[in-house]
C-alpha cells in the first residue's frame, strides 16, 4: 500500500489529469419532451406512463389523475424552455408531477439553520498549499478518480442534504488518506446529531462535531437510511471511522476554495434551490436566478472552464457540485455552477459562507 501522503498526491494528480473528461450520462434514464409528445392528450398520457414507470412505481394510483394534470403542464413548460433556447438543458426529472410548493417544502430547504458568525481567528482555517494563489490547477474533477466518491445519494422527502454532504466528505477523505472505501450512515446523523434537526435540516460542521464527540460513525450497512427521522439507536458493531477535526475555508475567497477542493471534496452552501429553473436543471452551467430564502448544502467536487468557440472568449468558469436528489436530476446527480462573482459570495451564495471539510480521518 502506498504511504498516505504519496497516495494522496497520486490520486490528486489523477484527478487533475482526468479533469477534462465529462461524467458519462446515460440517456436511457432521461425523458425529454418532443413536439409529438405534446400533440395530443393521448400522446402525453403515453409519455406520462413511461415517466411514471421510472419514477413513481409505488405511488398511490388514486392520485394518478391529479398528478397527470401537473405533469401535463410541466412537460409543456419544459418543452417550451428547450424550444426557446434556454441556457441550460431540461428534461422530465423526478419532480415532474409535483407542485412547486410540494417540491420547495420537501426538497429545497434542508439547511435552514443559521450558523452564527464567528471570529475567524478562533476557527481552524484552511492552510493554502504551495500552489496558492497563482499556480492552482486549471481544472479538477473528483468524479473521474475511482473510489473517491461513493456515488450520488437520494435524500427523498427528508431534508438531509447536510448529512449526505457530510458523509460524502468523510468518505472521500477516508479513501484519499487511508485507502479505505466505505459508505457512512446518513441515518445516524439524521437521528442522533441532536445539534441538527434531522429531516428538518442542519449543517455539515455540526455533523462533523457529532462524529468527533462520539469517536466515530457507523456504516450505512449497520445503520441504513430510511428517509425519515426516527429514534437514535446504537447498532451492533464498531464505528467504522472517525475524524480528528474539521476545517473551514475563508468566505468570499474563490482561490482558497479552488485550492481546498484540489485536495479533496468540500461541503459548500447553496441558496435559492426553490426556483423552477433549479428544479428542472438537466445540464449546462447554472447561473441562477437565486434567492436566500431556501438553503441547501452540496459536496463540491471540482472546478473547470467551459471553452468557447471564439478564440477571443476565455470561456465560462464553473464549479462541479454533487446534489442529493439521485441520478435522475441534473447531470446524473451533479451540477455545473458558474464560478466567479466572488465579492457577491458566488452564484447562489456558494462562497458566501465558510466551506468546510473533515480532517485527520481515522
Amino acid at each position: 500500500m502506498l504511504p498516505a501522503l504519496t497516495m494522496v498526491a497520486t490520486l490528486v494528480a489523477m484527478a487533475l489529469a482526468a479533469s477534462t473528461m465529462t461524467a458519462s450520462i446515460t440517456e436511457a434514464d432521461r425523458i425529454y419532451v418532443s413536439s409529438e409528445n405534446i400533440a395530443s392528450e393521448e400522446s402525453m398520457r403515453v409519455l406520462y406512463e413511461r415517466w411514471y414507470a421510472l419514477h413513481r412505481r409505488d405511488a398511490d394510483p388514486n392520485d394518478k389523475e391529479k398528478r397527470f394534470a401537473i405533469f401535463n403542464a410541466e412537460a409543456r413548460a419544459v418543452y417550451k424552455l428547450n424550444k426557446d433556447g434556454a441556457r441550460v438543458k431540461h428534461h422530465l426529472n423526478l419532480f415532474a408531477d409535483m407542485t412547486q410548493d410540494e417540491y420547495a417544502e420537501g426538497f429545497a430547504n434542508c439547511s435552514p439553520l443559521e450558523i452564527q458568525p464567528r471570529d475567524e481567528i478562533k476557527l481552524n482555517l484552511h492552510q493554502p498549499s504551495q500552489y496558492y494563489p497563482n499556480n492552482l490547477p486549471h481544472s479538477v474533477d473528483w468524479r473521474t478518480v475511482d473510489g473517491v466518491l461513493t456515488g450520488v445519494k437520494k435524500q427523498g422527502r427528508c431534508g438531509s442534504c447536510w448529512a449526505i454532504a457530510a458523509t460524502g466528505a468523510m468518505e472521500s477523505i477516508h479513501f484519499l488518506k487511508n485507502n479505505k472505501r466505505t459508505n457512512l450512515s446518513v441515518q445516524e446523523l439524521v437521528d442522533c446529531s441532536t445539534e441538527n434537526r434531522g429531516c428538518d435540516g442542519g449543517w455539515a460542521e455540526k455533523a462533523f462535531q457529532y462524529v468527533i464527540n462520539k469517536h466515530g460513525i457507523h456504516s450505512s450497512e449497520q445503520y441504513p437510511y430510511v428517509g425519515n427521522g426516527s429514534r437514535c439507536t446504537t447498532p451492533s458493531g464498531s464505528r467504522v471511522m472517525s475524524i480528528g477535526r474539521f476545517v473551514y475555508v475563508r468566505r468570499h475567497n474563490e482561490k482558497q476554495l479552488m485550492d481546498a477542493v484540489s485536495h479533496w471534496p468540500v461541503v459548500v452552501p447553496f441558496f435559492g434551490t426553490n426556483s423552477t429553473v433549479f428544479m428542472r436543471y438537466s445540464g449546462g452551467i447554472f447561473r441562477g436566478p437565486c434567492n436566500d430564502t431556501q438553503r441547501h448544502q452540496f459536496l463540491l467536487v471540482g472546478y473547470g472552464t467551459m471553452p468557447s468557440d471564439d478564440a477571443n472568449d476565455p470561456g465560462v468558469k464553473y464549479w462541479v457540485v454533487q446534489n442529493t436528489w439521485g441520478e435522475s436530476w441534473g447531470e446524473r446527480g451533479y451540477m455545473l455552477v458558474e464560478r466567479g462573482h466572488e465579492t457577491d459570495g458566488g452564484v447562489c451564495g456558494i462562497s458566501s459562507r465558510h466551506a468546510v471539510y473533515p480532517a485527520h480521518p481515522k
